[in-house]
């Protein structure tokens, strides 16, 4: 079998995080027993999903983290081709991101807003299809990166 030379590493690398990063604008989290879905993007940066002028209104909350969870494959995409062996750090980074990407739900916070008074909702989240790419994306990025840090170790 052909081993995977170290441009053709660099560049499946490249190509699984930027497909990653691509998934922010997917469906990610769907609320459970509804057909509500909101983007990756809209969780990131946050997202009013209902309004009633002054007396109610409910949102989703900027998440710094969420946002974290899906720039790191692309980071994890770069390192390769800026510095020479970091085939661990990128590993690691890939394995970051796939964890967080994983806990999306648990970081994600919403609030709903009655006449002035801001409460935390606890909401059953699923899956969406964005999510659901992400993580295997960054998953295939570890394995990738162990594959790849296997052949270099072996051939020393």
């Amino acid at each position: 079998m052909k081993q995977l030379s170290k441009v053709d590493f660099r560049i499946a690398n490249f190509i699984i995080g930027l497909i990653a990063v691509f998934m922010i604008f997917l469906p990610t989290l769907i609320l459970k027993d509804s057909e509500t879905s909101f983007s990756g993007l809209e969780i990131a940066l946050g997202k009013e999903f209902a309004s009633l002028g002054s007396l109610a209104s409910g949102e989703i909350a900027f998440n710094p983290i969420v946002l974290l969870a899906f720039v790191l494959p692309l980071i994890g995409a770069l390192i390769p081709f800026f510095t020479g062996k970091v085939n661990f750090i990128s590993t690691c980074v890939y394995a970051v991101a796939a964890i967080l990407i994983f806990a999306i739900p648990e970081f994600t916070t919403v609030t709903v807003t009655i006449l002035g008074n801001v409460n935390e909702v606890d909401v059953e989240w699923t899956y969406g299809i964005g999510l659901i790419f992400a993580a295997s994306l960054s998953i295939l990025g570890v394995i990738l990166g162990s594959y790849n840090l296997y052949v270099s170790q072996k051939t020393k």
